[in-house]
């Protein structure tokens, strides 16, 4: 392809050149091999979540990106805001949930697709890389801490300084919320996931967790009950997103700690604020239990963006900050 067409896959125009173009080919490894980008992309898809936002952080529009089972119509609010600030319209979207998007992906014929924070079988890997380049994830699938998928991203566009830029502009937005909120520092937290169903078991995150991380990000510390309580759960995850493991409700005085996060399906909150789901838990007594909704709030903290992180300093902080305040009355 020449200039001209690789030109004419851009996917947001008015995009000025990075001085860091010049550092290509770069040279990404991850999960499921080594990925080389020859030149700097135009034209580039995501899947999963994370890498769409990461992109308009540092000024790349997607030409597509993948839609999630969370939030009301697939899109989280985050993203739409930020596609909105930049004065564009969203991208075309996609559904990876049930299997690749391999006949939308030739459509769209992307110059690299970004799939650091997503999840698929390894044998699907090479239908990807005949489309174009691709960068899968580091570690566990769906579980990369936001940090590390913004290096990635950062990397992979060429835009590595401006990366690192962001990192310290999230973590900055982060110390300065938490510093209105003294009470916060050092207060224990558990995060768990509750339904109204009956004989529905607690799901208690363990720290390799991205919720657990951004909630330590805030300045809180994971209870040092979380260890004991594992070592007797029963595991719950499968071979991505979040390692959980399932807890008894009929057991929930043993979830110890001066703020305990329930994440539930906003269908589900009245019931579980009033039937005695949650009244076991000792925090309950405080008034120290922040209920957030999983379609939105809870996805902020488990997608793990720079954009949804600051999402969760203007929601789920203010929260936990109450939650603190009324753990010491």
């Amino acid at each position: 392809m020449g200039v001209a067409g690789l030109l004419g896959l851009t996917g947001c125009s008015g995009q000025k050149p990075d001085p860091s173009a010049s550092s290509f080919p770069v040279q990404i490894q991850h999960k499921l091999g080594v990925t080389v980008i020859d030149r700097e992309p135009r034209h580039v898809a995501t899947l999963g979540w994370s890498a769409q936002d990461i992109c308009v952080e540092l000024g790349v529009l997607p030409v597509s990106y993948a839609k999630a089972t969370e939030p009301p119509g697939g899109t989280a609010p985050w993203f739409t805001n930020a596609v909105t600030a930049m004065d564009s319209l969203l991208p075309r979207s996609y559904s990876d949930e049930s299997g690749l998007p391999l006949m939308d992906l030739r459509d769209i014929r992307p110059d690299l697709i970004l799939a650091v924070n997503a999840s698929f079988a390894q044998w699907a890997y090479p239908d990807l890389v005949q489309i174009a380049p691709t960068v899968a994830w580091p570690g566990r699938g769906k579980n990369t801490p936001w940090r590390e998928s913004t290096s990635i991203v950062a990397r992979a566009l060429g835009k590595t300084a401006q990366g690192s830029e962001l990192v310290s502009a999230v973590e900055t937005t982060i110390h300065r919320a938490a510093a209105n909120y003294p009470t916060l520092t050092g207060k224990t937290f558990l995060v768990v996931e509750a339904s109204a169903a009956p004989g529905a078991d607690f799901i208690l995150h363990t720290r390799d967790s991205n919720a657990v991380r951004v909630i330590e990000d805030f300045g809180l510390v994971s209870s040092p009950a979380l260890e004991g309580l594992i070592a007797q759960a029963v595991p719950s995850s499968s071979d991505r997103g979040p390692v959980t493991v399932r807890w008894p409700v009929d057991r929930s005085g043993e979830l110890a700690a001066d703020i305990v996060v329930v994440s539930c399906p906003k269908s589900d909150q009245e019931t579980l604020r009033d039937n005695k789901v949650l009244r076991g838990i000792p925090a309950w007594g405080k008034q120290a239990i922040a209920v957030i909704t999983q379609e939105v709030d809870m996805f902020s903290l488990v997608a793990a963006s720079p954009t949804s992180v600051k999402w969760a300093v203007k929601t789920v902080m203010p929260a936990l900050a109450r939650c603190a305040w009324r753990s010491v009355q």
